[in-house]
This record gives C-alpha cells, sequence and structure tokens, in this order.
C-alpha cells in the first residue's frame, strides 16, 4: 500500500458525502503532519503490521538518521541494543492487541551517546471500526533521568504521586462504578421477580441469570482491581495483615500455592515504607506468575535487628540477574522504591535453580527516606 494512503485513518468525523469525508480526511492528514512537523517532540505513525510509515523530522535532530531511510523496522536500528528486541517484541505485541504501547528505552544521539527515551502510542482505527496501526510520540529523558538521579526526592515525590493517582482511582472504582453495578444487580433481580410463572424456566429467566452472573463477575473484578490500586487495609491495619491478603488473593487468581510466613512487628512502620514494601512484594509475585512457571512459591516477613526483612522465593526456572537488569524486566521499579526508602536488595537466582529476593530496610529509630528523616515509634 503507497506510504500517503497509510496515513488516511488519522481522523473519524461523520459526513454524509463520501468525497466530503475523502476531502475531510486529507485536509486534517495534513494538519496533523503540519503539526507533527513543527512539534519539538519526535511523532511516529505505524500501520496494522507494526511497519513504521512516517517519523517527524526531529528524528534526524536527535538522531542524525534520515528519517526517510528510518521507515519500516530500521528505525530501531538507533536503539541500544540491550534494548532494541524488547522494544521491537512490545510493539508488535502492542499491534496485535491493539493496545497502548508504552516504553522507555536508550537510543542513540548526535553525538553518539546513549540517552534514554519515552514512546507512549495509542491505536488508530478506521471508519469501520478496523485496526489501522499506532501514532505516538518520543521524548527525550535524558536531562530529567540526571535530575532524577541526582535529587532522589524528585523521583520519590513522583513516586508519591503514581500512589496518589491509584488511591483516587481506586476510590471511583469502588464508590463509583462498584456502586453502580451493585444497583444493576438489585434491578436484574427486581426484573426477575416481575415475570410470571417464577417456577419455569425460559430464556428470558436463563438470560437474565447470565447477566446477573456477569455482573457479579464484574463486579468482583472491579473490587479486586481497587484493592491492588489502593489496599486500604495497609493503612488501616497495617503490613502484615495487607501481604496475608496479597499472597491469599494472588494465589487464588494465579494458582501459584503461596506460603506466607510473619510476626507481628514490634515497631510501627512509617507509611511511606510499608507502601514501598508492599508494592515490591507485589511486583515480585507478579514475575512469580509472568516468567518462573512456579507452582508454589513463599513469602516470609519478619523483624531483624533494626531492619525489616522480606523474602519471596520461588521453585521455578529461574533467570540470568545480569541480563534481567539490562533488559529491565520488572527490576527496575523494584530497586528503585528500594533505594528510595534507603533499603538494601539482593536478587539470588539463576537457570532451573529458582529465584529469590532479599530485601531489608532499616526501620529502627530514624528512618532515611530520599533525603527525609521520619521517625518510627
Amino acid at each position: 500500500m503507497p506510504r500517503n494512503e497509510r496515513r488516511e485513518t488519522l481522523l473519524q468525523i461523520p459526513i454524509a458525502s463520501p468525497n466530503n469525508l475523502k476531502r475531510a480526511l486529507r485536509t486534517n492528514e495534513a494538519h496533523f503532519f503540519a503539526l507533527a512537523e513543527l512539534a519539538s517532540i519526535i511523532v511516529w505513525v505505524t500501520d496494522e503490521e507494526s511497519y513504521c510509515n512516517y517519523i517527524s523530522k526531529c528524528w534526524k535532530e536527535y538522531t542524525g538518521r534520515n528519517p526517510e531511510t528510518d521507515l519500516g523496522f530500521r528505525w530501531t536500528k538507533a536503539i541500544h541494543p540491550e534494548d532494541r528486541s524488547r522494544v521491537a517484541n512490545k510493539l508488535i505485541e502492542a499491534t496485535h492487541q491493539k493496545q497502548p504501547f508504552i516504553e522507555e528505552f536508550r537510543l542513540r544521539r548526535t553525538d553518539g551517546a546513549y540517552g534514554w527515551f519515552h514512546d507512549h502510542g495509542v491505536p488508530l482505527f478506521h471508519l469501520d471500526g478496523s485496526y489501522a496501526g499506532h501514532v505516538g510520540t518520543r521524548v527525550d529523558l535524558s536531562s530529567y533521568k540526571k535530575k532524577a538521579k541526582d535529587n532522589p526526592q524528585i523521583q520519590f515525590s513522583l513516586l508519591l504521586g503514581q500512589e496518589a493517582e491509584r488511591k483516587r482511582i481506586a476510590r471511583e472504582l469502588h464508590d463509583d462504578i462498584g456502586q453502580r453495578l451493585a444497583l444493576l444487580g438489585v434491578t436484574l433481580d427486581e426484573i426477575k421477580q416481575l415475570l410470571p410463572n417464577a417456577s419455569v424456566s425460559t430464556p428470558l429467566r436463563t438470560k437474565l441469570k447470565e447477566v446477573r452472573e456477569s455482573v457479579d463477575t464484574l463486579a468482583s473484578d472491579t473490587h479486586r482491581i481497587s484493592h491492588n490500586l489502593h489496599p486500604s487495609m495497609l493503612a488501616h491495619l497495617g503490613l502484615v495483615p495487607a501481604l496475608r491478603r496479597l499472597c491469599k488473593e494472588f494465589s487464588s487468581q494465579a494458582h501459584i500455592s503461596v506460603e506466607f510466613i510473619s510476626k507481628d512487628l514490634s515497631v510501627q512502620i512509617p507509611q511511606e515504607v510499608a507502601i514501598a514494601v508492599f508494592r515490591i512484594a507485589q511486583e515480585c509475585l507478579a514475575n512469580v506468575a509472568k516468567h518462573s512457571n512456579a507452582r508454589v512459591a513463599r513469602v516470609q516477613l519478619s523483624q531483624n535487628r533494626g531492619s525489616l526483612h522480606l523474602v519471596i522465593a520461588d521453585s521455578g526456572k529461574g533467570f540470568d540477574v545480569k541480563q534481567a537488569h539490562s533488559k529491565g524486566l520488572g527490576l527496575i521499579s523494584t530497586c528503585e522504591r528500594t533505594r528510595m526508602i534507603g533499603g538494601r536488595i539482593e536478587i539470588d537466582s539463576a537457570i532451573s535453580r529458582g529465584t529469590t529476593v532479599d530485601l531489608r530496610v532499616p526501620i529502627a529509630g530514624r528512618v532515611t527516606i530520599a533525603g527525609r528523616t521520619l521517625r518510627s515509634a
């Protein structure tokens, strides 16, 4: 398909006349690409096969490479060799699933150094609803990454902002969507009661029952998502009950038997530390489900010599730790959270030998988090 024809998918405006519709599409397409060429960030467009058919001129300003000759998959040659296959595979996966594409990776700049870039693409659809490709932006994060590295408070503030947003979304899901689903369930029960011959099974009764079960499942999933976004138990009852519930729910959902071992803690954990430890446990269990093929895992929480000690272990297939760090397989955020709370994390794994994550966080007396000093009770 010619390159200019691939672009005719960017806006969806209902116009009665087909000729007017085509003219409107061409006009809006021209506006889009004019704006893309003026933008101070890289703009890109792919088709339904992940083939890149447009990159804005900022690509050359950042990388020194010609946008016209870097179409298709040639643009990936500018990506750091350790990131290249991961980024390409994620884009292909997003294409197949018609889902947003979000990645961070290192890109070779005009000076020969590698800078960190953030890629964010969203799916496009034709007027008939069929998938057309992705459109996205690529933003240079190098200066921000340097500032964040030099000033831990920036990263810590970002993590707190993420938690605040998770809390807001969780509240919306629970108080709004959850309540609407509950009301919908009650309404379905009322409709069922209005039907004659309550003892007789009819196609309508069968369909109502199926819809009621679907609503119940959706309500349960909404509650679970809300809880995972912001575990209220963590704030009300503490870290131990929250981790116990996390392990129980994970066992049920992932069909992996997780043993939780813990004793009540003798000190009150600062909320920032508790949240970070909970998120680290959440991330580690998610990795067990995604990568280990293990059927059994163990989470152990203890207090020892003024430190909080968390161990997550599985007997799965294991992995090469150095390679995983370089490819960012869910370990970057875990290590960053550990650094923010002044902790130390060790990951012991090898092929066919399982994985053990060992986290230790100082909690006795003064606790330093991203340059701020807190006091544990």
